[in-house]
């Protein structure tokens, strides 16, 4: 399976808990970036590859004007033939969704939505800076649905600041009475170059207590196979058969191909990231130059750590014959720690898959850990 990533380093309004590379921009600005882009595209010979799943994030993408986003979208046609990919999935603002953008993203095969909801407490939204209303939400989805887009994904947030167990019980209620067949779930994670960052710096902001945070993923994990989701990685559900296709090339250390400002690639036993610095990324472009953050060949040590780090946040977990056949070694004789985790039960072997049980999927970085 081959991966193709375009990120679009745009939004109408920066979010305090947000590291990825993104900002406000003038509509110049925005020109200039997609220019600069169907040059990375034409550099990188894009026709040369056969992608199975194409995945636009940011950002957002929906933040772009739709010529400027069709401009992007015909170029890629070109190149990738959008309607014999396996996955197509873009993600979206729900203030930001209009009948003319879904349109649009019907003419260019878009198999799958990804919303960006996060919470639908009003006091939370305020706290995260993501006004929207359980009404307005409920008018976007059925617009997406008019147009035959069935395969949505809703992004839900907990853990944020001050949250209580109850307003997270409501926005767990909430998010699957919209009838879609994929949720990721992710609890707030304090990262640096973030608004909240610097606010918990200052004792601004008070964090919610480890043990609330456990019980919270451990009841959304209840909760969510109650609703006949399937927990197939540490913080995804879905209907049958809409598990994500191209975020599984990424568990299964698969290879992938991006695109963008601040975007990584892993390619030929190598990764590598486009510069995060947009004039910069400019400026390469104009020499046709790709400038790179980094570049690093892959040891194969480091892809034996990496499938596991991958593999294990999977549910199904990592496949005992894969791994011996990718390195023509045993997985117990690399990592001998298995075997006392094994018999600790914090892991367990099913058929051919090694895996980590459900109710340790909480402390699956500790486990991790414990291995490499």
């Amino acid at each position: 399976m081959l991966g193709l990533y375009v990120h679009i380093p745009f939004c109408n309004q920066v979010c305090p808990y947000c590291d990825f590379f993104k900002m406000v921009a003038s509509k110049e600005r925005k020109k200039m970036f997609v220019d600069a882009l169907l040059a990375e595209m034409k550099l990188k010979n894009l026709h040369n590859y056969q992608f199975d799943t194409l995945y636009i994030g940011g950002g957002s993408p929906s933040s772009l004007e739709i010529t400027m986003l069709e401009k992007i979208l015909i170029r890629l046609d070109e190149v990738v033939n959008l309607a014999l990919l396996k996955e197509f999935t873009i993600e979206v603002n729900p203030l930001e969704i209009t009948e003319e953008l879904i349109k649009l993203f019907v003419k260019y095969h878009v198999s799958r939505l990804s919303i960006g909801v996060q919470t639908l407490n009003p006091r939370l939204q305020k706290i995260i800076n993501r006004p929207l209303t359980t009404e307005l939400l409920q008018t976007k989805i059925a617009i997406v649905k008019k147009y035959g887009i069935a395969n949505i994904n809703l992004d839900l947030l907990y853990a944020i600041p001050s949250e209580t167990w109850e307003e997270f019980c409501e926005d767990l209620e909430k998010i699957t009475s919209f009838d879609v067949p994929h949720l990721s779930c992710y609890s707030l994670i304090l990262e640096e170059h973030t608004i909240f960052y610097h606010q918990f710096q200052k004792k601004q902001l008070t964090l919610i207590d480890e043990k609330m945070e456990a019980k919270m993923y451990h009841h959304l994990c209840n909760f969510l196979k109650t609703q006949k989701f399937i927990h197939y990685e540490t913080s995804n559900f879905a209907r049958k058969g809409y598990e994500s296709i191209h975020n599984l090339i990424y568990w299964n250390c698969d290879e992938y191909v991006a695109l963008g400002p601040g975007a990584s690639s892993y390619l030929d036993n190598y990764r590598f990231k486009t510069i995060s610095n947009l004039q910069s990324y400019f400026e390469g472009l104009k020499n046709q130059t790709i400038i790179l953050e980094e570049k690093i060949k892959i040891t194969n040590e480091e892809k034996q750590k990496e499938a596991i780090m991958l593999g294990l946040r999977k549910c199904q977990g990592l496949s005992l014959t894969k791994f011996f056949e990718d390195f023509n070694v045993s997985i117990f004789e690399v990592f001998p720690a298995i075997n006392q985790l094994l018999e600790e039960k914090l892991l367990k072997i099913k058929g051919d898959y090694l895996f980590i049980p459900n109710k340790y999927f909480y402390i699956s970085n500790y486990i991790i850990n414990k291995i490499i």
